[in-house]
């Protein structure tokens, strides 16, 4: 049993070693692209259903 974990952990100590991992230069931009893809997509979200509220309350305004 212990000899198992061991191998595990020799195994995945191994893989990890292997891991092609990000720059903080492509960590920063990917963070960046996505506050600024979200931020726009909130901003769209909330402009269309705005729209969309003082749409129906032209239209049915007793409601």
């Amino acid at each position: 049993m212990i000899g198992t974990i061991k191998q595990q952990v020799k195994e995945l100590l191994a893989e990890l070693s292997r891991v092609d991992w990000p720059t903080k230069d492509k960590v920063w931009s990917s963070t960046i692209s996505i506050v600024v893809v979200s931020a726009f997509v909130g901003f769209f979200l909330w402009g269309a259903d705005w729209l969309i509220s003082y749409t129906m309350k032209f239209l049915l305004p007793n409601h």
